[in-house]
């Protein structure tokens, strides 16, 4: 019985953990596409000069050096010339999201000094949560063609309230994750 219990308080502990990290990633890229060939970036140039942020130039700066330095990691080199190997933009949306629990049950066994106990527990209210779901979408574009060839995808959770220190860890955290995965195959 107490293999059971420790196995189920470790259990536990993993979904925990997994689930407080929050950041989810994916990628969408041009299979047939050699990557290997990319060696210099510059910023996809826009009409207005925003990455889907209005009035924030705080994030956008933030944004803009966490994908610069990740890239930079990888041996890639920022040029300002109008012809780089590719363009990189980003893209932040955030968006109310609710979610709901439904109907849960618990089973509990033990022993006691007077003898065997059980219980069975069951909870039919649901609980309804409204919360904020950023997104941030990183794209890579050839320039001559100006042909996406690969999107790397974030989405999670965000407060609205965070400090200064707390947002840029969180968004270098953040493009670091996604930017991991570029380019495919690495």
């Amino acid at each position: 019985m107490k293999n059971i219990m420790r196995l189920s308080w470790v259990v536990f502990i993993l979904i925990y953990v997994q689930a407080c990290s929050g950041i989810k990633v994916s990628q969408d890229y041009e299979q047939v596409y050699n990557f290997s060939a990319l060696k210099t970036f510059a910023w996809k140039p826009n009409n207005d000069n925003e990455y889907g942020l209005k009035d924030n130039e705080l994030v956008d700066k933030r944004i803009r050096t966490a994908i610069v330095d990740q890239l930079s990691a990888k041996s890639y080199t920022l040029i300002n010339s109008a012809t780089p190997d590719f363009f990189i933009s980003y893209n932040i949306t955030v968006e109310q999201k609710i979610t709901s629990s439904g109907a849960s049950s618990s089973i509990s066994i033990g022993r006691s000094s007077y003898g065997r106990y059980g219980g069975v527990g069951m909870s039919t209210g649901s609980q309804v949560r409204a919360y904020d779901q950023g997104t941030l979408l990183i794209d890579v574009t050839i320039p001559l063609a100006d042909k996406l060839v690969w999107r790397g995808i974030s989405t999670q959770s965000v407060s609205e309230h965070s400090s200064p220190e707390e947002s840029t860890a969180n968004i270098n955290e953040t493009v670091e994750k996604i930017l991991a995965q570029f380019p495919p195959g690495k």
